[in-house]
């Protein structure tokens, strides 16, 4: 039986809720044409660290803001296999898209397919000088990547460095990028630091393991192995203990697969430059929820990188967020 003080308190509370603006609550999840919360797909490959990472940003925003999120996994690492996912999302008409453009103009059918749809598109990680396709980018300075990766090498080892590059292939745009950016930052900042080599992984162990071991018998005088992808760094490790130079030469990885940050806890690879996809994922998601509610957000952000070494590669994570625009929080970057 209810009481009369609950009654009354229930009859005071409903009056308030009648005559309090809506502004006063908490704002609602954002809804499309139809009335339904929106819906945003975002294409990962989840078979790399630095992409989990990403999706588990998306998710947090996902959750923060009420939306609904589907992440697609591609069948291949190619961007046969990304297209192939990408229109595969289209055609489930999302709300909007989170997607790398790294191949650009690979992609652009899809695009204008999503366009045509009316799906808006957030990039992320490899900059495309917005040109209107996408709503916002949020990507890595691949150019300020190569100066700083260079600034720190010469800091470390005196100005005096012989390196060889690891990548994919020779046709990643944003690895191309770094790669370059390093050598022509070296040339005027650091002339005794030399690209002597620079061999291609496929992203395969055995394929890494094969081409590092032939690097390093034809350039003996290679003091330093720098990786521009992610999923083969500790290779290096176990190449160098074979070859018996642990110490010798010193690598420097990019991104944070578990088996890489343990590598640097034991000091058997010296770092890694550690892009924000953290940063990326969970203010894609932000950026299509101001979108659909009108509100302002950058249209191009650097995420970021943090350098993980054995002194913070316990507690690197924490620096992960610190950058991140959480809801709640104001955009850093957002013009006045």
């Amino acid at each position: 039986m209810i009481s009369s003080g609950f009654r009354k308190a229930l009859v005071i509370g409903m009056v308030l809720l009648a005559i309090l603006p809506a502004a006063t609550f908490a704002q609602s999840a954002p809804v499309n044409a139809k009335g339904q919360v929106i819906t945003i797909a975002a294409v990962e490959f989840l078979g790399f660290q630095c992409y989990k990472n990403r999706a588990e940003a998306e998710k947090r925003a996902a959750d923060d803001y009420g939306v609904k999120l589907v992440v697609l996994q591609p069948p291949g690492v190619t961007p046969e296999s990304q297209v192939e996912t990408l229109l595969n999302a289209i055609n489930q008409n999302p709300d909007a898209i989170i997607f790398e453009n790294d191949w650009p103009g690979y992609y652009d059918e899809a695009i204008m397919l999503a366009h045509k749809k009316g799906i808006p598109i957030v990039d992320v990680h490899v900059p495309n000088e917005n040109d209107g396709h996408f709503i916002s980018e949020l990507t890595i300075d691949n150019l300020g990547y190569g100066i700083s990766a260079s600034d720190k090498l010469g800091a470390l080892t005196g100005g005096k460095a012989n390196v060889l590059f690891m990548m994919n292939s020779p046709d990643i745009p944003n690895q191309a990028v770094m790669r370059q950016s390093f050598i022509d930052h070296a040339k005027d900042k650091w002339p005794n630091i030399k690209v002597v080599d620079t061999r291609f992984t496929k992203v395969d162990s055995v394929t890494a393991t094969q081409v590092l071991e032939a690097a390093l018998k034809a350039n003996p005088k290679i003091d330093t192995a720098i990786w521009l992808e992610s999923g083969t760094v500790s290779v290096g490790a176990d190449v160098l203990k074979e070859m018996k130079l642990t110490g010798k030469v010193k690598i420097i990885g990019i991104d944070d697969p578990p088996d890489l940050v343990a590598a640097i806890k034991k000091g058997d690879v010296f770092g890694s430059f550690n892009q924000n996809f953290q940063k990326q994922g969970y203010e894609a998601v932000r950026n299509i929820v101001d979108f659909f509610n009108g509100k302002p957000f950058p249209h191009l952000t650097d995420a970021g990188i943090v350098l993980i070494t054995k002194d913070n590669a316990g507690n690197y994570l924490p620096d992960m967020w610190t950058t991140v625009a959480l809801k709640g929080k104001p955009y850093p970057n957002l013009s006045k």
